[in-house]
């Protein structure tokens, strides 16, 4: 019998991970908040839960893929939650992307009540959710981490197993705290040659082959060259992601203030009106402020 999973939050990145776990032949029940997005699950076999506590009750496996902490915190402990159905011995695994704090929290909280919980956020774009390719670094107890590596294999390609609760977390912010710094860094170089006359793809083919080249640049070259920035990573989701690797860098003694600088740079690019806009799109926000037109 296939095993019963729940999946909760069915976005950019939701949608096409709970297809990856029907087309590995889990049973699916699925739940969002706004309920016209299950139903294109629903039509592939998923079944719509009414609250998260039902998709629990229905489920030995619950997945939450949700925006931020309070999301989660709210969906799995709030009225209607989680943990309101989560039977003994069964699993939450959270690949939302939130604190190590929040996470611990909840894992405490659900030990309690005789569940475990994995932390299993993801890197990759909706491309890559598509695809089954994403990045998965997973926080939890080990022998919980194995039980589940037939399902994170339904939806990433490089599974890593980083250490206790929080620590897949901790992965995971410091990855995309260095990878928001080096797209506003990118920026700001392409604004200098700009600003002299280098065309952008003469930049882009030149930096490829230096020191200076980059996975960042790579996955988010073509979005330059092109100066089109349709949103596969939301700005804002860099913004609050960079914010909550400064909030645990702050708790742990951590300087990091190259990341503090800039995560300014994507805040004024979020009062610009960037804030849904594909995180690269900071590459723009800086041509504006170094007024530069560059030949594309």
């Amino acid at each position: 019998m296939a095993r019963k999973i729940g999946f909760i939050g069915l976005g950019m990145m939701g949608a096409p991970m709970s297809k990856n776990l029907l087309k590995a032949g889990f049973a699916l029940t699925v739940w969002n908040r706004t309920a016209s997005k299950m139903e294109e699950l629903v039509a592939l076999g998923a079944k719509a839960g009414k609250n998260p506590a039902e998709v629990a009750s229905e489920s030995e496996v619950v997945i939450t893929m949700l925006a931020g902490p309070s999301d989660v915190e709210q969906v799995v402990l709030g009225e209607g939650g989680v943990y309101k159905g989560l039977k003994p011995g069964s699993t939450l695994i959270d690949m939302s992307t939130i604190s190590p704090e929040v996470s611990r929290r909840i894992a405490s909280h659900l030990e309690k009540l005789g569940s475990n919980m994995l932390d299993a956020p993801v890197s990759g774009s909706v491309g890559a959710a598509a695809s089954a390719a994403l990045t998965i670094q997973v926080g939890g107890k080990r022998e919980v981490f194995e039980a589940h590596r037939e399902i994170l294999s339904a939806m990433g390609k490089n599974i890593f197993y980083i250490g206790p609760n929080g620590m897949g977390c901790y992965m995971k912010l410091l990855g995309n705290a260095i990878m928001g710094v080096n797209m506003a860094v990118l920026g700001e170089g392409l604004c200098l040659g700009a600003k002299a006359g280098i065309p952008v793809q003469t930049m882009v083919e030149v930096l490829r082959n230096t020191g200076a080249g980059s996975r960042v640049l790579e996955t988010r070259g073509p979005n330059i060259l092109q100066g089109a920035y349709q949103a596969q990573f939301m700005m804002k989701h860099i913004f609050k992601d960079m914010g909550l690797a400064l909030d645990a860098a702050a708790q742990d003694g951590v300087p990091m203030l190259i990341s503090g600088l800039v995560r300014q740079i994507y805040c004024q690019a979020l009062l610009d009106g960037r804030a849904e806009e594909d995180y690269s799109a900071v590459v723009a926000h800086l041509e504006k402020l170094a007024k530069v037109h560059p030949k594309r």
